[in-house]
């Protein structure tokens, strides 16, 4: 499955808009690779605004439009 972690304007992320896709087996799987690499600033809380599945995000534009001017930063794989 893919799932894709976004950004919003907080400083404190590792980017200002735009997303990570992780490709993994589980949402759990997806999660541990994605704190990996983005560790939770507070114990528990994703490093990230919103997190969606690839149906999910697919349906919003941000595929096309991107997310507050960027695109994918990077793609991590299991």
């Amino acid at each position: 499955m893919k799932v894709f972690y976004t950004f919003g304007s907080d400083p404190c992320f590792p980017f200002c808009g735009g997303w990570v896709e992780v490709t993994a087996d589980s949402m759990k799987q997806a999660h541990a690779l994605f704190r990996a690499c983005y560790p939770d600033r507070t114990p528990g809380i994703l490093n990230c605004s919103d997190y969606y599945t690839e149906q999910q995000f697919n349906a919003t534009d941000m595929p096309t439009t991107g997310n507050r001017g960027a695109f994918c930063h990077r793609k991590i794989a299991a």
